[in-house]
């Protein structure tokens, strides 16, 4: 019975058929509970176990994730920060469970005697395969998994990738959609952004270049543009939008028949471009008011006439 036990058959049955080999049971009996016993406990066990580390993965997921989402909401200036930072954190938990599943399930073939080298080898080409011919797409889930933890930009902004400049009406873990101002609609990859401006966050500068000629007064012309913007910064149409005095930069640019001055005011983001246009218009009319852009009279010769009009028949 004692060798019998510890042959190299029964020796690869395991502990509980050597136990009852040792007892003096059959060896197909020993067998058929070992078979009924052990593999049934081990695969309970298995579950067990997987679902205790789907468990801690969940629960330290959306500890850090949230912790980490917390932090982009109190940065970001998006109402829907918060949504999308809880879709993220159920994402990555659903993705932690979906792997411990896998993997919990090969361990349980393995432990029932099914043979995982040729389902192994096959999961191994094929997954080199896709790999090889999928890494365009695996770049532009990661980018569009980036973009939406950080939240660089939500659905309505007014974004700038490239040489592409749209509002974004989607977005998704592959490609961004943004709809141009002339109404075309284009499908940016997420793998494809570099460099990204967000123009409908923050604050804006409405700036403003004032050309004039170079015979104007510079006095005249930058104390007409400053009281310009001071009217307009107190004007109820476009007040609640300055966030700021105006800033007169002065003259910025000369040449030989104009100089340009600046003016600045600083707005909210979607009404820059109101602002902007109330400055001009508020400007010109200041500017026509001190006779600014009226042509000066040509300089008379010794003789009387003007020099620019003679005639060349004398």
């Amino acid at each position: 019975m004692p060798s019998a036990a510890t042959s190299p058959t029964s020796s690869a049955q395991g502990w509980l058929y050597d136990l009852l080999r040792w007892a003096g049971v059959s060896q197909s009996t020993a067998a058929h509970w070992q078979q009924v016993v052990i593999k049934p406990v081990t695969v309970l066990a298995i579950v067990v176990v997987a679902v205790v580390i789907g468990w801690l993965g969940n629960r330290v997921i959306r500890h850090w994730v949230g912790a980490v989402a917390s932090r982009a909401v109190a940065r970001a200036e998006s109402p829907r920060a918060a949504a999308r930072a809880a879709t993220i954190t159920a994402l990555l938990a659903n993705i932690w469970r979906g792997v411990i599943v896998v993997l919990a399930f090969f361990v349980i073939l393995g432990t029932i005697g099914v043979n995982l080298t040729p389902l192994l080898a096959g999961a191994t080409v094929i997954g080199a395969t896709l790999g090889f011919g999928a890494q365009s797409m695996v770049r532009d889930l990661l980018s569009g998994f980036l973009l939406i933890v950080e939240g660089q930009f939500d659905i309505g902004d007014t974004v700038m990738v490239g040489d592409t400049t749209g509002i974004v009406e989607d977005l998704t873990f592959r490609v961004t959609r943004l709809r141009g101002s002339d109404g075309t609609l284009w499908f940016v990859p997420n793998g494809e952004i570099r460099k990204l401006a967000n123009t409908s966050r923050g604050w804006a500068q409405a700036m403003v270049n004032v050309p004039v000629p170079a015979t104007a007064d510079v006095d005249v012309v930058l104390q007409s543009v400053r009281d310009a913007a001071e009217s307009v910064a107190h004007d109820p149409s476009y007040a609640p939008y300055c966030l700021e005095p105006p800033r007169v930069w002065g003259v910025v640019e000369a040449a030989a028949d104009t100089f340009t001055t600046r003016v600045s005011v600083r707005t909210t983001l979607p009404e820059r471009d109101l602002v902007a246009r109330g400055l001009r218009e508020e400007i010109v009319r200041r500017l026509h008011a001190v006779d600014v852009f009226v042509p000066a009279a040509p300089a008379p010769s010794p003789d009387g006439a003007v020099s620019e009009h003679q005639s060349d028949d004398s």
